[in-house]
């Protein structure tokens, strides 16, 4: 049976700890590298061959950044290597963007570690994994999706929603683009609701992922 080589980046040590003790147990995997940052995870990947990558969405970043564009990155340059999320997050926009930029699994941080080989496995054979709990939500997803079909963002959405996760409030937007506070305000909301974000912290870690806080 070959060993499947793993790196683990998370800027947690006591997250990488508990990985690290979780596959130590396990005969087929061998913990190759351990990353707390995005650039660490690239300098090590190009120094050594590993089978899975194992990567928080979420990390300290220097030259390189990290949710999408980072996970665009890995794909780039090692397009057979799987990648599989462990994160807190677990609202679904971010999630698919996350999939649609090359993640073939994503576990939970708050999922059982024993899970964490299983997860492994399935990836290196090809395959995908994703929680149950997960797999309830995007199915809740879907059945609304085909209740409340989505529109794309209007232009103006789009820039209210850019200038609001970037870090201005409501009424400094409606100041910069010459609007009132309500047109604004009601331009946000349906923004939100085209992209299913209920809460302005899903809305930030939505704008984090895709890379536009940058």
């Amino acid at each position: 049976m070959s060993v499947i080589k793993i790196i683990v980046a998370d800027d947690h040590p006591l997250v990488r700890i508990g990985l690290a003790h979780a596959l130590w147990k396990d005969a087929g995997i061998r913990l190759v590298g351990q990353a707390d940052s995005t650039d660490t995870l690239f300098g090590i990947l190009q120094a050594r061959r590993c089978d899975v990558a194992l990567v928080d969405l979420h990390m300290p970043s220097g030259l390189l950044a990290d949710g999408v564009p980072m996970l665009q990155l890995l794909r780039s340059r090692w397009p057979h290597m799987p990648v599989l999320a462990f994160t807190l997050e677990d609202n679904l926009a971010v999630l698919q963007l996350a999939v649609s930029a090359g993640v073939r699994g994503v576990m939970l941080k708050s999922e059982p570690l024993v899970e964490l080989p299983i997860a492994i496995r399935r990836i290196h054979a090809g395959g995908a994994y994703f929680s149950d709990a997960l797999q309830r939500k995007w199915a809740d997803s879907d059945r609304y999706a085909q209740a409340v079909p989505t529109t794309p963002l209007s232009p103006r959405e789009n820039e209210v929603f850019c200038l609001f996760v970037r870090g201005m409030s409501v009424s400094q937007i409606a100041d910069l683009l010459g609007l009132s506070i309500k047109t604004v305000s009601r331009q946000k909301r349906s923004a939100m609701a085209k992209l299913r974000l209920s809460r302005d912290v899903e809305a930030y870690a939505y704008a984090h992922v895709l890379g536009l806080l940058d």
